[in-house]
Formats: structure tokens, C-alpha cells, sequence
């Protein structure tokens, strides 16, 4: 007769410790032996009795102690076919990379020879944190499994990536390693590791610069900023993480995170000065840049810091060219950042555009028509629509119909998204 499958389930110290008795109850009633072994904190979150009475087994926490046997974590670590930590808290996380083996939990897992399946559960800041990738990375390195948090409001109030997984989901990502025990992708590891942009980090400018005349006057465009909304939504859509630098004006309409993911971050800016100082910040994290926004290519040179009075003289206001962001984004980049463009033109589109595609050394660029100083068009600035050219460096012509910019957005990110795909 075959024995049942056994797993061994390390909890540790995170507000979401007491969903882990409902996978409990789970596995034990789809007939897995359940072992669970509690760090010292996490008895704080999670009732010992709780998960004693649902596994059947005498919860474990400590590594000495006069009733346990110097050996035991040595029997406990043979006993499981598969071990899983969750939730893991950034702490177990680093102890279990580095090979600490300091409490009864960490000591077992390093004597186990066992698949392990971590569920990591945290804060957002501490998920994203440089020291918390890096652990998990190496843990990877060693065939660990990971199943990566979910995204939305935690425990905090905060918005972000660090939730557990649903019950739900830890069960049948276990249920695989137990049926494939030597699938090195047997588990998803992510509930968006299946949407074309999983893992990318976008870098979008949107929306209109200014350039002052005085403390009260401006210069501008008439961009709304609504095909960047467009583009980072869907590009969330797509499952990307997205960091919109907007310009900001009356009128300007921001992205909106509509599936509360907690991977849009809006930062907003004036000058175009400003958008190349915000954007290279971000840059060296992204893996793209779509430079929607349409950028003041001249400023003032000598801005009045106080309100200029009405004069029946002329005024004469002395330009001098703007920082020009895309290009100076181009330079700058990392090796592999690809660059998506757009032209905004009222003529020779085509001509125009596949200048700017070459001497900004873009991948893609997009032209659209927009209306001349005496012309109302239905699409371009301000409006609901687009329309124009898709071209590449690689050869790529596609004529865009008018669409709703929603609708725009979707197909030249798809149009990134296969060439890309094409590359691997």
C-alpha cells in the first residue's frame, strides 16, 4: 500500500500566518500528511492548537528542550516530500538563502534534501528591497521554488506588491511539485507570470511640457496626455510594472491602475528639464521607454521671477532650445533598453518619422497626424482617437486605423510584444 504524500509546512512571522490553517485543512482533507513547524514569531499570528487539530500532528518550534531528541530535526527534515515556507517573511527569506540554521525551521530545511516551495508574504518596500531579490535569487540558484506574492492592499493599508497567495493557489502549486516532483516548472511562479509584459519595467513620459514666461504665464501644448494614460494602462494590462513621468496642465488625464495591481507610479512634472531628471532616475531600472509626451522643444531663456504688467509695447521673449529628453535618454540608457518613439506631425509623416526613428537610434516609432493651426482633425491632441504609422529599425511598416487610443495603445505594444518575442 502506498503511503500517503507528506508535506512539511514552515510558517513564519506575518500577519497573514493564519490563512496557512485553511491550506492545512486543504491538504490533510485531499489526504497530504501535514507537518507544521511555527517560527518563534509566528505564534504570535497563528494559534499552535488551531494547526495541531487540523493536521493531526503536534506542532514544532523549538530546536532544544527536554522532551526533543538531538536528532529530531534530522528526522523531521527526511520525513517530507516537500517542504514549503509560507508565508516566508524577509527574514526567514535571508536565513534560508544564506544556510543559517539558528531555530528549529532554518536547521531543518538545511539538512532536508526535499523540493522546497517558498510563499514569500511582506511588505511591499521590503519585497522590492535589493537584499530581499538578491536572496531569492540565490534561492533559485539552488532549485528552490518560488511563488511569487500577489499584488494589492495589505495588512499596512498600503498598495503594492507582498500578499499571500490565495489559499487556493499555494495548493495547487503543490499539488504540482507533488506530482512532478522533478518539473523545474511545475509551479507558475506568478499569478501574472502569463501576461506579455510579466517582469518588464516600462519607463513612460506623457502628457504636455511648459516653459515660463513669468510667475504667473506659460508656454505649452495642446497635449492631454490621454495616449500615455492609454499606453500604461494597458502596458498594466499586460502585466508590466510602469513608471509614468507626466507632464502635468489643465486638462492632463492621469493613468489609472484599474485592477489596484500596485505597479503604477505617477510622477509628476512641469519643465521639460524636469521630465529628463525624473525619467533618468528611473532609467537604469527599466527595461523599455515610450516617450509619449509631447515636449516643449524651445524655453524661455530668461523667465521673469515676478508678474510682468500689461504694456501696450511689444514683448519680446528670447528662446533657446529645450533639453531634448528622448535623445538625451538614448544616450544615456543601459545596453539592451529598447526605445519606442512618437511623432506628432502635420506633414511628410512618413518622412519625417523615419528621420527621427534613425537619428534618435529608436527601435519603433509612432506618427500620427495632427491638426494645423486652421485645421480641426478627429484624432491627435486632446481628442479620443488616433491614428498613423507604426515603423521599426528592423523594417516594420504598419498602418494604424483610428481607433480609440485605448484601442492604439493595445495594438503597438502587441506589435513590441511579438517582436520581442521574436528575438528569443
Amino acid at each position: 500500500m502506498n503511503r500517503k504524500n507528506r508535506v512539511l509546512i514552515g510558517i513564519s512571522g506575518s500577519i497573514s500566518a493564519y490563512k496557512i490553517a485553511d491550506l492545512v485543512s486543504l491538504l490533510t482533507k485531499n489526504d497530504i500528511d501535514v507537518q507544521c513547524l511555527l517560527t518563534q514569531s509566528a505564534r504570535e499570528f497563528v494559534s499552535p492548537l488551531v494547526l495541531e487539530t487540523l493536521s493531526g500532528r503536534p506542532v514544532k518550534t523549538h530546536l532544544f528542550g527536554e522532551d526533543i531528541s538531538g536528532t529530531e530535526h534530522i528526522h523531521l527534515a527526511r520525513w517530507p516530500d516537500l517542504l514549503v515556507f509560507a508565508p516566508a517573511s524577509a527574514h526567514t527569506l535571508a536565513r534560508l538563502s544564506l544556510g543559517l540554521a539558528d531555530d528549529l525551521l532554518t536547521t531543518v530545511a538545511l539538512a532536508s534534501r526535499a523540493r522546497k516551495l517558498i510563499v514569500p508574504a511582506m511588505n511591499t518596500a521590503m519585497w522590492e528591497a535589493r537584499t530581499t531579490q538578491e536572496h531569492l535569487a540565490r534561492l533559485r540558484g539552488q532549485g528552490v521554488i518560488c511563488l511569487e506574492p500577489d499584488a494589492g492592499k495589505l495588512a499596512c493599508g498600503e498598495v503594492g506588491a507582498g500578499k499571500l497567495p490565495a489559499v487556493e493557489v499555494i495548493f495547487q502549486a503543490i499539488q504540482r511539485l507533488l506530482t512532478n516532483p522533478q518539473d523545474e516548472v511545475a509551479v507558475n511562479t506568478s499569478p501574472n507570470a502569463a501576461l506579455p509584459l510579466h517582469g518588464q519595467h516600462l519607463l513612460i513620459t506623457s502628457g504636455p511640457t511648459i516653459t515660463a514666461i513669468d510667475a504667473v504665464r506659460y508656454i505649452t501644448n495642446p497635449s492631454t496626455g490621454k495616449m500615455g494614460a492609454a499606453l500604461a494602462e494597458v502596458a498594466l494590462e499586460f502585466g508590466a510594472q510602469v513608471t509614468v513621468i507626466q507632464g502635468m496642465d489643465k486638462g492632463v488625464v492621469l493613468p489609472v491602475d484599474h485592477q489596484q495591481s500596485g505597479r503604477l507610479q505617477i510622477v509628476p512634472v512641469k519643465t521639460a528639464e524636469e521630465m529628463e531628471a525624473r525619467a533618468q532616475e528611473v532609467l537604469p531600472k527599466v527595461s523599455g521607454v515610450i516617450a509619449a509626451a509631447a515636449v516643449m522643444d524651445y524655453r524661455v531663456l530668461q523667465p521673469a521671477r515676478e508678474k510682468q504688467k500689461r504694456a501696450a509695447a511689444d514683448m519680446h521673449l528670447e528662446l533657446t532650445p529645450s533639453v531634448d529628453v528622448l535623445q538625451s535618454l538614448r544616450d544615456s540608457a543601459p545596453h539592451g533598453t529598447w526605445f519606442f518613439g512618437f511623432a506628432a506631425e502635420t506633414h511628410d509623416f512618413e518622412q519625417h518619422a523615419q528621420a527621427k526613428l534613425k537619428r534618435k537610434n529608436l527601435d519603433w516609432i509612432f506618427v500620427n497626424p495632427v491638426a494645423k493651426w486652421d485645421e480641426t482633425l478627429p484624432s491627435g491632441f486632446g481628442t479620443d482617437i488616433n491614428e498613423g504609422i507604426l515603423l521599426s529599425r528592423a523594417g516594420l511598416k504598419k498602418m494604424i486605423q483610428s481607433g480609440s487610443k485605448h484601442e492604439v495603445a493595445k495594438t503597438l505594444l502587441q506589435a513590441v510584444i511579438q517582436a520581442k518575442a521574436g528575438e528569443t
